[in-house]
């Protein structure tokens, strides 16, 4: 028997509402049993080579007994039905008889009109503060309702309700769930064939809704949804609260991990791991074998010969400011060993399990990031963080972690070790630094005295000398078509700036081409921010060495480069290029630092 059944949830109704599985294997199809009157038979125009059966006047032996005999004559089998199967669908007893013959078969969900209903109705059917649960259920009929699943007791509870099979007696509806408690103004609605062409949707109360539907000619094929959401005034989610962090985003942005990030794996478990990880990193790559390359997009896969493994990773090392290694540590302690030269410039390096469980920070744990990657790392996968950095460990912010969160850079690198030292030996320390800075990390410890309430940071050390940070600042260069509105180019601005945790306040200047002088949105943009706005020539763009130039601004203005060569020149002697050419709707933007003033 070669046969294969396959139960498909058809949708709601609109041809185009069933999923690419469910479609596939109707174009497959040698038969197809469908329930019909529910299902759209334009679908079946999909089965071009199928025989078509209508279950509509069968019975469950006979519904079996066709596809069962279709299936040992090793046909390809689709039995149709509306909306998704799990929700009365009867199929169940399908199950149950298919089981009992030995016969296997799988099930291709589909979409409900519970969730085609509330897409009509641009309705969310969980709000906060208003509901967080949605029941699915319907008014007994001739299928009886168990006594503790009645209407009137499930009302009780608040939830949003989505009944289905219950059109028919309106009347009825209001009033158990009238005396259930729920008030006359509680909003409800009832969406008839939804998604159909001949769709019909009535909007009122528990106090007009019945009348309203009769009007409307509705008796039957109908979702009916009860609830305050219906309302759409519900509170605030907070999944996109700033400050909320979720498993995909850090409550503080300057708490995840900043930069571009490569996630290894070696087997097919890992693979789809890296998968999940790399889907909730901000510019991620998937780093794999090329038997693995089908488990991860391919907008971002990079794949390596088998065997070649230590290649791709010494190529990454330098490429990347993050490793995320989803294989066993000892594969990465031993691969990693020869490429280690300092911790000021080698990248972030986080051991993940294939399951997700843990997430160890093995190197560049403060400057490079490790730790907050191993956090972020861990948000994504449900796991636990493995920070061993002693600082960590003792809960005190160290020096090198504060400047790499907070966007400033060490001058003294010399005294690093001596500055950490002293923490971990608890040595009272003074500290010349920002009075928010202090008061967030270090004023509720009492060896930590604030000198002076300074914009850089410099801590005097035991025994002489000091310890110094410098707050990092930044020039944009910014380019543009004529006439784009100031609005766009603040939308293009304000994402790269969040992208490398930059805040305004380290941006000294912005620079762009001399032909800008009279562009009106670049003035308006530069002015909003109180920032020195300079122009520089086509020479003066042209002489500086950037990586990205443009063919086709040097074809039509004559000039190579103008967001990076502009933020080079406005930074000034000794800048570096930190932020490459980023475009977004006709501006383009980059950002270079400004040397520090030793």
């Amino acid at each position: 028997m070669n046969g294969k059944i396959t139960f498909v949830g058809a949708g709601p109704g609109a041809v185009d509402l069933i999923t690419l599985r469910g479609a596939a294997a109707l174009d497959e199809a040698e038969l197809v049993v469908y329930a019909g009157s529910l299902v759209n038979e334009k679908l079946l125009e999909r089965a071009a080579k199928a025989e078509l059966v209508n279950s509509a006047k069968l019975s469950l032996p006979e519904v079996i007994e066709i596809m069962a005999a279709a299936c040992r004559a090793g046909k390809r089998v689709v039995r149709l039905h509306t909306g998704d199967p799990a929700i009365y669908g009867a199929v169940s007893e399908q199950f149950r008889e298919l089981d009992k013959l030995g016969i296997p078969y799988e099930v291709v969900p589909g979409v409900s009109s519970a969730f085609a209903a509330a897409a009509e109705l641009k309705v969310e059917l969980t709000m906060p503060e208003l509901s967080q649960s949605v029941i699915l259920t319907r008014m007994a009929g001739r299928t009886p309702v168990p006594e503790k699943e009645a209407l009137e007791r499930l009302a009780e509870h608040g939830a949003t309700l989505c009944i289905y099979l219950s059109a028919g007696d309106l009347d009825g509806l209001v009033e158990k769930l009238a005396s259930a408690g729920l008030p006359p103004e509680t909003p409800a609605a009832v969406v008839y064939r939804a998604s159909w062409p001949n769709q019909k949707i009535v909007r009122g109360t528990l106090n007009d809704i019945a009348g309203r539907v009769r009007e409307a000619g509705i008796k039957r094929q109908a979702m009916i949804v009860v609830g305050r959401v219906l309302g759409r005034d519900g509170a605030l989610s907070k999944l996109y609260d700033e400050s909320f962090s979720t498993g995909f985003r850090a409550a503080r942005k300057s708490d995840g991990f900043r930069g571009r990030t490569a996630i290894f794996a070696l087997t097919a478990a890992a693979a789809h791991k890296a998968a999940e990880i790399a889907a909730g990193l901000d510019e991620a790559m998937v780093i794999l074998p090329e038997k693995h390359a089908g488990a991860v997009h391919a907008a971002r896969l990079v794949t390596y010969p088998e065997g070649d493994f230590a290649g791709a990773l010494g190529r990454a090392w330098n490429a990347y400011d993050g490793l995320v290694m989803v294989m066993a540590a000892g594969i990465v302690v031993r691969h990693i060993g020869t490429l280690c030269r300092s911790k000021s410039s080698d990248p972030a390096v986080v051991v993940c399990d294939e399951a997700g469980n843990y997430a160890v920070s093995l190197l560049s744990g403060h400057l490079g990031g490790a730790n907050r990657l191993a956090a972020d790392v861990a948000r994504i996968t449900g796991g636990r963080p493995v920070v061993t950095t002693a600082t960590d460990v003792q809960g005190v912010m160290a020096f090198d972690e504060l400047a790499a969160r907070r966007g400033y850079r060490i001058v003294t690198p010399g005294t690093l070790k001596r500055a950490a030292s002293a923490l971990l030996d608890g040595v009272p320390l003074e500290l010349e630094m920002p009075g928010v800075l202090y008061e967030e990390f270090y004023a509720g410890n009492s060896r930590f005295h604030l000198a002076a309430d300074t914009p850089d940071i410099t801590v005097k050390l035991p025994g002489g000398g000091v310890f110094r940070m410098v707050r990092r600042r930044y020039a944009l260069g910014v380019g543009c078509r004529r006439n784009v509105p100031a609005e766009r180019i603040e939308a293009a601005v304000s994402a790269l700036l969040a992208r490398y945790g930059i805040d305004w306040e380290q941006v000294v200047s912005i620079g762009t081409a001399e032909l800008k002088r009279e562009e009106a949105g670049l003035l308006a943009f530069a002015a909003e921010h109180g920032r020195e706005l300079r122009f520089f020539g086509a020479d003066e763009l042209n002489a500086v060495e950037v990586p990205n130039p443009s063919r086709m601004a040097e074809e039509h203005v004559g000039i190579r480069s103008v967001s990076e060569a502009a933020a080079l020149l406005a930074a000034g002697p000794g800048a570096v290029l930190v932020a490459e050419k980023a475009a977004a709707e006709c501006v383009t933007a980059a950002i270079a630092e400004v040397k520090a003033d030793e």
